[in-house]
């Protein structure tokens, strides 16, 4: 187990470089994971993005999803996820026989489909579309709180699925509500909203 654990790490460390140096990621607007999988009928990938509707998130949050490295294609999407929605990805071949547009509906569901045929192996890069993270609530607008819209204040999890055995693996993020903080400097953001202060908030840990 701590043979794993130690392999896991040494994976997510590699694929943070990797993603920094040539991918470009930034620190405040990235998050990744470093493995994605879809090759014919045999895998395909799922991920959730979920806007917890934290008291720290702005209502809107804009993201680009990108596939990284894989054979054949490279897919990529762009969305905005409200408050309390989760969308649904899969990352799958074109035609696959029982994951596909017709098999799988819903009005956030979103298909990026790799090449028929092709053994597609790479990482999954997500970008916030705002540059500045920080927001005025647009529920709020004329009070000086502000929100924060960076990809910390959503909640992402994923698997490579194999469907004939009807088992996978889990996938790991880096940047998301999962391993991100938000600190309010001016001691307690529940005091500060009480009060109509202007609480300061850190923009999560994000990618270090």
């Amino acid at each position: 187990m701590r043979k794993t654990l130690i392999f896991m790490i040494t994976i997510m460390v590699a694929s943070l470089g990797l993603f920094q140096n040539a991918f470009a990621a930034t620190k405040t607007r990235s998050a990744i994971s470093p493995y994605v999988q879809s090759d014919n009928n045999s895998t395909y990938t799922f991920v959730g993005i979920t806007h917890p509707s934290l008291n720290t998130a702005g209502t809107q949050i804009g993201l680009t999803v990108a596939t990284v490295g894989m054979d054949g294609t490279n897919p990529t999407t762009s969305f905005t996820i409200d408050a309390g929605q989760t969308y649904r990805i899969f990352i799958v071949s074109t035609n696959h026989s029982t994951i596909n547009s017709d098999t799988v509906t819903g009005d956030r569901v979103i298909f990026m489909s790799t090449t028929t045929g092709s053994t597609a192996f790479g990482s999954l890069l997500v970008t916030s579309n705002t540059v500045d993270p920080t927001v005025r609530d647009i529920q709020a607008p004329h009070t000086a709180i502000h929100k924060l819209n960076g990809l910390n204040q959503l909640s992402m999890w994923g698997a490579i699925v194999i469907p004939s055995t009807s088992t996978g693996f889990a996938m790991e993020f880096i940047g998301d509500a999962h391993d991100s903080v938000s600190i309010n400097e001016s001691g307690g953001l529940q005091s500060a909203l009480l009060t109509n202060q202007n609480p300061k908030l850190n923009r999560g840990r994000g990618i270090k």
